[in-house]
């Protein structure tokens, strides 16, 4: 087949976080059930194939079943009838911190309103992490599961068993020859897409060590293995920075695999500093933009373009090419 020749295109979304706290008035993301189906509206026209989502369908201030619930009628009422891969992010089990319910019931219903028992995909049963192969095509989707809270940085956000999974859906993977996407939600601290790695303005991040120095076993065992397969290309949200902040794509040096940011389709934030001259984050989130990507992926490459799904707008100065086995270029 020609390296020119498109196989097929996907759309990629991250922290669209329908917010019902206060019965749906005064929610910190005021602008996400429009932009969720502005998205819709123009994915539905794009001719993508089906759609990824990486973690934070829904905020879960106060319990996410009516979240959920909202997130089905707004796809519903879109008319849009292709897949959408969702992963779970730190959000879909916040109420469990607070006491509204437990962990696992907050599992239970990603499990349900994700509809993973009706997706083509491999799943160990009853686990939120999961696979979709294309068998056409020879790709492979690996979605991980972060499911503890909203403690990202505090805790090891993975469990031995999910990551004994993903090691070896990696290494039987590669030996297929497949490309590779991961899917997981939340970028490592100072470390690739998604925020300043000098100087870290977003805390929330995942961390290899406690406040202590020790080491979060499957949290360092996560970072082994975007750095042992390098041509992955891991796809991340949960920093919110917006596609203009230009932190959106790193390789690291060859240390590890292509890593991409996904700004929040629900309004992103963008890289300040405060007073005292220190990096952070504005979190004024920007209505004026639902930001994502459309992917085109080729033989030889996946190319993903930015872009404003409130205006239907592609970023030409925001589309990043990953080539296979060789350097990517933008």
């Amino acid at each position: 087949m020609q390296q020119d020749q498109k196989h097929y295109r996907f759309a990629v979304l991250a922290d669209i976080h329908i917010d019902l706290e206060n019965g749906g008035e005064n929610t910190y993301f005021i602008h996400a059930q429009k932009n969720f189906a502005n998205a819709l509206k123009v994915i539905k026209k794009s001719g993508c194939a089906f759609i990824v989502s990486a973690g934070d369908q829904v905020t879960n201030a106060a319990g996410a079943e009516e979240e959920w619930q909202k997130y089905r009628e707004i796809i519903d009422r879109s008319g849009y009838r292709g897949q959408i891969f969702e992963a779970m992010g730190n959000h879909e089990t916040r109420f469990a911190k607070y006491g509204g319910c437990t962990v696992d019931e907050c599992r239970k219903e990603f499990i349900r309103y994700a509809r993973l028992d009706k997706k083509p995909i491999l799943r160990p049963a009853d686990k939120t992490y999961y696979a979709y192969l294309d068998d056409t095509f020879d790709d492979a989707f690996l979605f991980l599961s972060l499911g503890n809270g909203v403690d990202t940085p505090l805790i090891d956000n993975f469990s031995d068993e999910q990551m004994d999974w993903a090691e070896e859906m990696a290494e039987r993977l590669t030996r297929e020859g497949r490309r590779i996407f991961l899917i997981q939600h939340a970028p490592i601290y100072g470390f690739g897409a998604g925020d300043d790695n000098h100087e870290p303005a977003y805390q929330g991040s995942i961390r290899l060590t406690d406040t202590g120095g020790k080491s979060f076993r499957n949290n360092r065992r996560f970072f082994d293995l975007i750095c042992r397969y390098k041509d992955m290309i891991w796809l991340s949200g949960h920093t919110h920075v917006d596609l203009r902040d230009n932190v959106i794509y790193r390789k690291a040096d060859s240390r590890a695999c292509h890593m991409l940011h996904i700004p929040a389709l629900s309004g992103s934030t963008r890289l300040s500093r405060d007073k005292a001259g220190r990096r952070t984050l504005d979190r004024t989130f920007y209505g004026d933009a639902a930001q994502g990507y459309i992917a085109d992926v080729y033989e030889d490459k996946v190319v993903f373009k930015g872009i404003d799904f409130l205006h239907d707008r592609i970023y030409p100065e925001y589309v990043y090419t990953v080539y296979k086995e060789s350097p990517p270029c933008r």
